[in-house]
């Protein structure tokens, strides 16, 4: 009796280690550090692992089912093998099913290249890493430089004190200025630009940040096929 109690423990205990291993914990060889994609990893890791385990430890008890037990154990342990050595097809494919649903999602298409699926909207937006820090942007090929709202600055690792509004600009509301800066690295899928020049609008003159052209032109190639806008570096 006491020996059932330790078993949900146990499996919990297993699962974490898996997720974590699969999600790609320091020195693994796993997946990427991507938030999103570990926390899928580990909810799906999870799900199945109960479900399996619950399913085992039903045929355990329910009859003669030890060796069914074991074979659901065996499938278990399979499934995991499998995920671990087809996890780059499934990144892949996750990318994909990922971007169907979510198209500012930059999708993996070979190295250093990147696809990125036009909005409901009509405009391309990506999922980027500014500074390290998620960001979404709006690709604007009219923008001169990369474009942050001012309420967003903070969240890009910049104290807002620094700034220097002294670079004239037009906008769609008239002449403005904004506070030039330079940004350490832009990451968009696989594609990483260093040492970007950008700008911080002035507070309540920006709703989202723009992917403009201080980026753009970093690119070897930058070209929209169909609904579709392909990066590459």
């Amino acid at each position: 009796m006491r020996a059932h109690m330790f078993f949900w423990p146990l499996v919990l205990i297993l699962l974490a280690v898996v997720a974590l291993y699969l999600g790609g914990w320091p020195g693994s060889g796993g997946y990427s550090g991507d938030t999103v994609r570990q926390l899928w990893v580990y909810l799906v890791v999870f799900s199945a692992g109960i479900a399996i385990a619950a399913a085992g430890r039903l045929l355990a008890r329910t009859g003669p089912g030890f060796g069914q037990a074991m074979t659901v154990g065996a499938a278990m342990a399979a499934g995991v093998v499998l995920a671990h050595t087809y996890r780059a097809e499934l990144s892949t494919g996750y990318d994909r099913l990922r971007g169907e649903f979510v198209p500012s999602a930059a999708l993996t298409i070979a190295q250093g290249e990147a696809e990125l699926r036009r909005n409901w909207d009509g405009h391309y937006r990506a999922e980027a890493q500014v500074n390290g820090r998620p960001i979404r942007l709006l690709v604007d090929t009219g923008a001169s430089m990369v474009l942050i709202p001012y309420e967003q600055v903070q969240d890009i690792g910049i104290d807002p004190e620094t700034l220097d509004y002294s670079q004239p600009v037009n906008t769609a509301n008239g002449r403005s200025t904004v506070a030039p800066i330079v940004i350490s690295s832009i990451k968009i899928g696989p594609i990483v630009i260093f040492d970007v020049p950008a700008a911080i609008a002035r507070p309540g003159h920006l709703k989202g940040g723009l992917l403009g052209m201080s980026f753009l032109d970093r690119l070897s190639e930058t070209s929209f096929q169909g609904d579709r806008l392909i990066l590459r570096n």
